[in-house]
């Protein structure tokens, strides 16, 4: 009986992890379709970022903010930074570090997609009623917790 459960248990386990991950897949594609105009994802999670902190990200801190290696960035700095988006400073107490910043061009263009990908989110979710809505994010928040836990 109890290794009945286990199997059953798991086969949810596999069936809940497709379904998130085709739900975002999904989701992915249609926030890539509703910024390509302007920019990559990868360039819109940078400028998203960053105009949560007006006063600039080291690499480290976006790294962290974006779950990507520092290396990851640069590539994706040194494109926006080249559009006149982004500006990257030295830090003055660590002449290695450098500090990222929103240009004013980059501030107008990450408040149009900002705004644009948000009218895109409440699209995709307009399905969802407020109170699923909460109960998915209370989920998926709980089970982000369970699997930090776990340090997996």
């Amino acid at each position: 009986m109890e290794t009945e459960q286990k199997v059953e248990k798991d086969r949810l386990a596999v069936g809940v992890w497709l379904r998130l991950m085709k739900s975002y897949n999904l989701i992915l594609r249609q926030a890539r379709r509703s910024i390509s105009t302007d920019c990559t994802l990868a360039q819109f999670d940078v400028l998203a970022q960053l105009a949560r902190h007006p006063e600039g990200l080291s690499f480290r801190q976006l790294s962290q903010e974006l779950l990507v290696t520092a290396g990851n960035l640069t590539g994706i700095v040194d494109r926006l930074e080249a559009e006149g988006l982004v500006v990257r400073n030295q830090v003055p107490e660590d002449r290695r570090s450098f500090q990222v910043k929103l240009t004013k061009s980059g501030q107008k263009l990450s408040e149009k997609l900002i705004e644009k990908h948000t009218t895109d989110l409440q699209k995709l979710f307009a399905g969802l009623s407020k109170d699923e809505l909460l109960q998915l994010r209370d989920l998926l928040g709980k089970l982000q917790t369970e699997i930090e836990k776990e340090g997996v």
